[in-house]
This record gives C-alpha cells, structure tokens and sequence, in this order.
C-alpha cells in the first residue's frame, strides 16, 4: 500500500511538467471524420499467405550461393602475389622520388 500511495505522488509530480493539450489539435482534425474501424481477423488471415517479395528473397539466396561456390572455384590470379607487386611498386616510387630533376 504505501509503494502504491508513493507511486501515485510520484505520477502526479511529473505531470506538472505536461504541455497543456488544449490548442494543439488543428481544426481540419477535429473536422475530420474518424476512421473506419475494420475487423481484425482477414488481417491477421493474411499474414500466412505467402509474398512476391519471399520468392525474390529466395531466388536472390539461390543467387548469391551459385556466386559464392563459383567465387570458390576460382584460381588465384597467375603472376607474382599482391604483396611483391607491392613491393615492387614501393621500390620504384622510392626510386622516382630519388632521380635527379
């Protein structure tokens, strides 16, 4: 009991700090007709029906596996390694910035 009378002084004090609520409901939405209530049963109804959306999902799943095995499949490029390529490329740069203008 005294957790309920502290819990409802404790409510009451925060709401002092509400905006008043009056003025802040246009005069076209008071005019407004208020919506159309539906029942909800067709709606929840249709959440199992499948979507167009589920067969792009899994044909772009089927996609990106086909992609992946061939990505898989692929041999690493003939040549030297990315890492001496690099190496090379550091060693001319430095080279440049050493020749004489």
């Amino acid at each position: 009991m005294p957790r309920a009378l502290l819990l409802l002084l404790l409510l009451g004090a925060c709401a002092a700090e509400l905006p008043p609520i009056e003025g802040t409901i246009s005069q076209a939405a008071r005019a407004a007709p208020e919506p159309q209530l539906i029942p909800v049963g067709p709606i929840l109804a249709q959440r199992d029906v499948p979507v167009r959306a589920r067969a792009a999902e899994l044909e772009l799943d089927a996609r990106a596996a086909g992609l992946r095995r061939e990505a898989g499949a692929l041999s690493p490029p003939a040549g030297p390694s990315l890492e001496a390529e690099g190496e090379a490329l550091r060693r001319r740069a430095e080279e440049l910035r050493n020749a004489p203008l």
